[in-house]
């Protein structure tokens, strides 16, 4: 018996990364859909890895204000 067969969140766990990158097979997506769908905790994990993932994009977009820039910068500690 392996992890899977006691917890099917397990396995959605560690399918959750593949799905989002589309790297499943036709079975595998079909699985974790079927999962997807009918397991909360699953759900809102997935919820919370989409949206992750757009304000990720959206900061790699977004040119950050000179002024923060400036007060980061001052922030810094030197590396000694």
């Amino acid at each position: 018996m392996t992890g899977y067969d006691v917890d099917p969140c397990m396995k959605c766990e560690e399918m959750l990364q593949p799905f989002l990158d589309r790297e499943l097979t036709e079975a595998e997506r079909v699985e974790a859909e079927a999962h997807l769908a009918r397991c909360s905790y699953c759900s809102k994990r997935y919820r919370f890895e989409v949206e992750l993932r757009r304000l990720v994009r959206q900061a790699a977009i977004v040119q950050m204000a000179p002024e923060l820039k400036q007060r980061l910068a001052a922030l810094r500690t030197p590396l000694n």
